[in-house]
This record gives structure tokens, sequence and C-alpha cells, in this order.
């Protein structure tokens, strides 16, 4: 069987491109996966400094709250003692 060295050229070029075109997108998605990955370590750290935040603010309206069951005295009692 007698192939000519057009065909022979047609499927080496088709095969290259088709490799350039599989390492490109490979590479396409290391790049993505690597600034998805620093997104996320940047959104860990705000997560981390506003759960220490809330945590405080919490803290406080519940210093709060309980200065102002002080001040308010304890419920009335809705039956009297005899």
């Amino acid at each position: 069987m007698y192939v000519s060295m057009e065909i022979i050229t047609i499927l080496a070029t088709g095969a290259t491109t088709l490799v350039a075109t599989v390492s490109g997108f490979g590479w396409m998605i290391s790049r993505m996966d690597a600034r998805f990955a620093a997104v996320d370590a940047r959104f860990d750290a705000q997560e981390a400094k506003f759960d220490a935040r809330f945590t405080r603010i919490e803290q406080e309206v519940f210093e709060v709250k309980i200065a102002i069951a002080r001040l308010e005295g304890p419920t009335p009692r809705l039956i009297a003692a005899r």
C-alpha cells in the first residue's frame, strides 16, 4: 500500500495540533486551579478575621444584655405572695 507524502503530512499536522490543544487546555486548567487556590486562601483569612470580630461583638452584646437585666431588676411575679 502506498501512502503519499501529503497524507503523512496531514496526519502529523493533525496529531501535533491535537497534542498542542490538549496540553494548552491542561496548562490553562492548572493556572486556573492555582488562582482559585490563591483566592480561597484570601477568603479563608478574611473569614478568620470576621469570625474573631463576630465573636467579640457577640460577647459585647451578651454583656450588655446582662447589664440591662441587672438594671431592670427581677421580673415581677404574676401571683402575689401572701
